[in-house]
């Protein structure tokens, strides 16, 4: 079925994902397109590292900043691992359209070692990137909400997520072709795919910089009360006076033409480390190679019990029907659990070279009641010099209950002491209840 002016009529997808059946052992597959760090010797263009700059090899780093994460830590028996990617792409050249093709899985490593696909989802999204706002032209996922049809037309840039939600917590026959018995982590880990689509189509910008492309603009450096750009405050990167905020006004006051690019975004190019993992390729779900000036969103939660009950419980009552499929992969009831993620950014810069647009890594721990009691933020690498004043925004987090932290996050964590993607990879801890409730963790759904 077609739609006006060309657009496709949205569809559901039902076989173009590998699917792994939820509650059965997955399947040791070959992991594809590893993430690689390729040195060149060169030193990038750019604008000069500070004094107090540190190097990795000749790549300058800001304060504050570790470099890229290498490998992938292995799975721990007794634990859940959510990994999630969205590949941002324009296969009909830099100015055509975006296509944001997300995937998700929930992978249980069971006291014994073997792996248990427990949550799967994949989304599909095409948008006029270029034009204003930027309308959703196709929509497609994996499982199946027919409720997503109403973002066709919708902008990404304001009021998306909550039209997502919506369409998520529509009556549950109306997921999935009228399946009530979609399980409540796909769900979640559909929801955290749509939740990444509007920062994703704002971070895939990156891409057009580097080659000189940009959206028609406010003028230089004011901030958007006055009219210029809205970015100005928002975080700590893009604070008044700062580095990316003293660039951007440089590119405003001497913008492309049509046909005659203007001067492309000065970027550090950090290499990407290696996520390689060796004996274990289900470390992460299958990757698709990326394609030239492609960008990718990656996302890792390990979620590892600090002090499991007897090996071997049941899943709580919720998950009774899922948990009988994964023959004793519940670890019992936890009392805490630690958790380890890793957030990255990063864009095609030649083929072989993978490099950093943003990194974080978090670590936290959640006690018993479902409140955060630890929490701690790490840079490996960021565009701007003061982006690491955001890391203590951690601290606040400390105190917090998880299954909270979506709101609170986005409601509490604003301005130039936070960073929007250190927030976000915050507020994907908020998915913490669910992803616990597979390792017999008494937290409420």
């Amino acid at each position: 079925m077609r739609m006006a002016h060309g657009q496709t009529a949205p569809t559901t997808v039902q076989s173009s994902l590998t699917r792994l059946t939820p509650g059965r052992a997955a399947p040791r597959v070959p992991h594809i397109a590893r993430p690689r760090q390729s040195e060149d010797g060169a030193r990038p263009a750019g604008p000069p590292p500070a004094a107090s700059a540190t190097f990795l090899g000749e790549i300058p780093l800001w304060p504050g900043m570790t470099g890229s994460a290498q490998g992938t830590p292995a799975r721990r028996p007794g634990s859940i691992r959510r990994t999630t990617s969205v590949m941002m792409e324009r296969p009909q050249g830099l100015t055509g359209p975006l296509h944001l093709v997300s995937t998700g899985r929930d992978l249980l490593t069971t006291t014994a070692g073997e792996a248990v696909v427990v949550g799967e989802a994949r989304l599909r999204v095409v948008l006029d990137y270029m034009a204003a706002p930027g309308g959703v032209l196709e929509i497609e996922s994996e499982p199946p909400v027919p409720a997503l049809a109403d973002l066709v037309g919708a902008s990404t840039r304001s009021g998306f997520r909550a039209a997502a939600r919506r369409a998520l917590t529509a009556p549950a026959g109306d997921l999935g072709g009228g399946d009530a018995a979609t399980p409540a982590t796909d769900r979640s880990l559909l929801g955290q795919l749509l939740d990444d689509v509007p920062v994703a189509v704002l971070v895939s910008g990156a891409a057009l910089g580097r080659n000189g492309i940009f959206r028609e603009g406010a003028a230089v450096n004011a901030g958007a009360g006055s009219g210029g750009n809205p970015m100005i405050d928002v975080c700590a990167g893009w604070q008044q006076g700062g580095l990316l905020a003293r660039l951007s006004a440089e590119r405003r006051a001497n913008p492309g033409t049509p046909g005659n690019p203007g001067t492309p975004v000065r970027a550090v190019s950090v290499p990407a480390g290696d996520l390689a993992l060796g004996d274990d390729p289900l470390g992460w779900h299958p990757l698709p190679p990326m394609p030239p000036n492609a960008m990718r969103r990656l996302r890792r939660i390990d979620v590892v019990p600090v002090s499991p009950g007897p090996a071997g419980g049941g899943p709580t009552d919720g998950e009774a029907t899922r948990g009988a499929a994964t023959d004793g992969a519940a670890v019992g009831a936890v009392s805490a659990v630690e958790v380890e993620a890793l957030f990255r950014d990063s864009f095609l810069e030649a083929p072989g070279r993978e490099v950093l647009v943003h990194e974080y890594g978090v670590e936290a721990e959640v006690d018993s009641a479902g409140l955060i009691s630890r929490a701690r933020a790490r840079a490996g690498a960021l565009p701007g010099r003061e982006c690491p004043q955001a890391l203590g925004s951690a601290d606040r987090l400390v105190g917090l209950p998880a299954a909270e932290l979506r709101r609170t996050v986005g409601r509490a964590f604003v301005g130039t002491s936070t960073c929007t993607h250190l927030n976000d990879t915050f507020r994907t801890l908020g998915d913490l209840p669910d992803l616990i409730t597979f390792l017999g963790g008494t937290a409420d759904r």
